[in-house]
């Protein structure tokens, strides 16, 4: 039976990009289920295992040191190790990761994983990184690549791994999983489930609860077209999801095993399907699960009415987010190929207000295609959206992600300085993040004014907004006032 060794790399922050986060890796988690029983798997979390945080230079490391992965590798011995890579922003520490492999355990196999591999995957072999990467979902793939490793097979040839013969490249697409019941739940017994939550970074990039959470997916592809949006190139477009007795299933394994009572509903169609949606709403009530939950990743906000909205506050929703990215109509459908209506956003965004479920939502700006002029109507919906309904804005900038079709038109048309480097990917997505994005309607400059110009309004309205309470509530906040400065002893 084969050693797999799946680790969790470390990951770099650079000075201004978005804060970092700890979260249950789940991918790993899924694949390491698939693979128990053909296999003697382990899994090494850099952001939980041994941490550490490292300044070097405008950047910081966050997660075990590399030697003290090579120790965990001088101890597993391991036959397999499968790197998780989920952005091409962190590839550097994947291959960092990779390099050390070889040099420690030199007879063991390198595969990479992940959405960075599923996507680049031909550049990453033919630099030397991998001896393999799977492509797409690893569940079924990974499987069978560790059945054939046992048996002395030669993977290549299996559908959904990439590998160099010959010279060259060796690939064929293997088909999206439909029946996603059919797979194992997380193996969530292969970590140490406590050292996430006793973490103060849990899920601090996600915004909202965070003590004693996890993130569930229950759904994959996305049948959408948005220019920007990578999800389909390593999910498929078709959506597919697990059934709500699935679940119902899987929350209930959190919750009875490890204490959790919030969720994190990290899917990029939660409520396209709105039987299965609201089916789970209902298992939730009806079985007085008592839980909280959230959307960090966004929600389809035209899937969404006041009835729906009801019974997810009913059900424990505590946070939603919004995703309008822009706040032009023409925009939406003739540059970012939204196919959703702004009117109909705008009215759901009251509903929410309505029912009272504290709501984000998303913006992007800087789009080829788009002017300053639509960029500041976009920031203008946005902090009327606050003024108005207290709807929290999070301003975006257009992140040309490798294998989109926002990539392939900048790269095309010049707009993007060639090959974009891991600090620049960084730096770029994240709100208020540096635009990497000219055209001949716009500099990187212009956009970053729009964007601070949208910050300072934002931050002016929330000053009057506190003297106006103020002024209204003078008592309220004297009384305020008091405690701080003298605060109880008891």
């Amino acid at each position: 039976m084969p050693k797999v060794l799946l680790i969790n790399p470390p990951q770099t922050y650079f000075r201004g990009s978005q804060p970092f986060g700890v979260y249950f890796p789940l991918g790993l988690l899924y694949v390491a289920a698939s693979v128990r029983d053909l296999s003697d798997v382990e899994i090494f979390d850099c952001l939980v295992r041994d941490f550490a945080v490292q300044e070097l230079g405008d950047s910081m490391v966050y997660g075990a040191p590399l030697e003290r992965v090579r120790t965990e590798m001088e101890r597993a011995h391991p036959d397999i190790v499968g790197i998780n890579v989920p952005f091409t922003a962190q590839f550097e520490n994947a291959a960092a990761i990779a390099s050390l492999c070889r040099e420690t355990v030199p007879k063991a196999v390198v595969v990479l994983g992940g959405p960075d591999p599923s996507i680049r995957y031909e550049r990453i072999l033919e630099d030397g990184h991998a001896d393999y990467c799977v492509v797409g979902e690893g569940e079924d793939t990974f499987r069978e690549f560790v059945s054939a490793l046992a048996d002395g097979r030669d993977p290549a040839g299996i559908p959904g791994v990439a590998c160099i013969r010959g010279g060259s490249l060796n690939y064929e697409r293997r088909p999206f999983i439909t029946a996603l019941d059919r797979l194992p739940l997380p193996a969530y017994d292969l970590v140490n489930a406590e050292e996430y939550f006793e973490s103060h970074y849990l899920y601090a990039n996600r915004g909202g609860t965070t003590e004693r959470s996890v993130s569930l997916v229950t759904s994959r592809g996305c049948p959408y077209d948005c220019v920007f949006c990578s999800v389909h190139l390593h999910m498929g477009r078709g959506y597919r999801h697990h059934s709500p007795d699935q679940v119902l299933r899987h929350l209930r394994l959190c919750i009875e095993q490890y204490g959790v009572r919030t969720f994190h509903f990290e899917d990029d169609n939660l409520s396209l399907s709105r039987s299965r949606f609201e089916a789970i709403l209902d298992g939730i009530i009806g079985d007085g699960l008592n839980i909280q939950w959230d959307t960090p990743n966004g929600i389809r906000t035209d899937t969404l009415d006041m009835d729906l909205l009801r019974k997810m506050k009913q059900s424990g929703c505590v946070r939603l987010s919004l995703a309008f990215e822009s706040g032009c109509q023409r925009v939406l459908d003739d540059v970012i190929r939204k196919k959703t209506s702004l009117e109909r956003m705008i009215e759901v965004a009251a509903m929410c207000h309505r029912v009272e479920i504290p709501t984000h939502a998303f913006f992007v700006i800087g789009f080829p295609g788009e002017t300053l002029a639509e960029m500041r109507q976009t920031t203008s919906l946005a902090l009327n959206l606050k003024r108005d309904l207290d709807i929290e804005p999070i301003l975006m900038i257009a992140t040309p992600l490798p294998g989109t079709d926002l990539y392939k038109t900048c790269l095309r048309e010049g707009y993007i300085r060639g090959e974009l480097t891991p600090r620049e990917l960084s730096a770029c997505t994240q709100a208020d993040g540096e635009p990497l994005i000219a055209t001949s309607d716009f500099s990187r400059d212009d956009v970053s004014a729009v964007a601070r110009d949208h910050m300072q309004a934002i931050l002016r309205w929330r000053r009057n907004s506190q003297i106006r309470s103020h002024l209204k509530h003078p008592v309220r906040s004297a009384r305020k006032i008091a405690e701080r400065a003298w605060p109880s002893k008891n």
